[in-house]
């Protein structure tokens, strides 16, 4: 199945200080890595940011939120919308260490879900997930009925996972995970200065 790729570089980035996508794995930026990794994977490529101007140097065909400062799930939205096939793969920024294993396994996996999300110890993780065009009458129909009247849409990934209840899911369980060389790797993030420099010093 083709597939577009979206990563999701519109947070704040507020607990960290800076922005994470420049932040350095080895000699290059946190999205240049994921760009590497993503690159071999899908047909389309797409940043969401509301800073295209700070990426123009990669190249990459960039997507703004039609509505700014509401959170990822407008981000998703708004390059679902954009993207070229039906089926569009999210990441976070925050997320550098790709599984191409475990990317490959949720594509063959979601032919017939409209959500397809691996489930960690955290709980689902929306934010390295597979959505289908299916998905945006719902999510433009939770966005509109929030209409500006909670602002704390604009963070945590629960806020996403609210509309799944209206769509089909795949849950990518822990045990399917943990059989998936490095899959677990995959959900390594930080928020902070001290998270980011230890994830990075475990993976050289």
């Amino acid at each position: 199945m083709k597939m577009s790729a979206v990563i999701l570089a519109g947070g704040k980035s507020s607990r960290m200080g800076q922005d994470k996508a420049f932040l350095k794995i080895g000699n290059r930026t946190i999205v240049e890595y994921q760009l590497q990794r993503l690159s071999p994977l899908f047909e389309e490529l797409l940043l969401s940011t509301n800073l295209p101007e700070k990426f123009a140097h990669l190249g990459l065909e960039t997507v703004q939120d039609f509505i700014p400062d509401r959170g990822p799930l407008v981000g998703i939205y708004s390059s679902l919308l954009r993207a070229r096939y039906s089926h569009l793969f999210a990441i976070a920024c925050d997320m550098p260490f790709i599984s191409p294993g475990l990317i490959t396994y949720m594509k063959e996996s979601c032919k017939d879900y409209d959500v397809t999300v691996p489930e960690t110890e955290r709980g689902l993780e929306p934010l390295h997930a597979i959505y289908s065009k299916t998905c945006l009458p719902v999510m433009k129909e939770y966005i509109d009925k929030k209409d500006g009247k909670e602002p704390a849409l604009s963070g945590a990934k629960g806020r996403v996972i609210e509309f799944f209840p209206e769509v089909k899911v795949r849950v990518v369980t822990k045990e399917e995970i943990s059989r998936i060389p490095r899959g677990n790797e995959a959900f390594l993030n930080f928020n902070t200065m001290e998270e980011y420099q230890k994830q990075v010093d475990r993976k050289q």
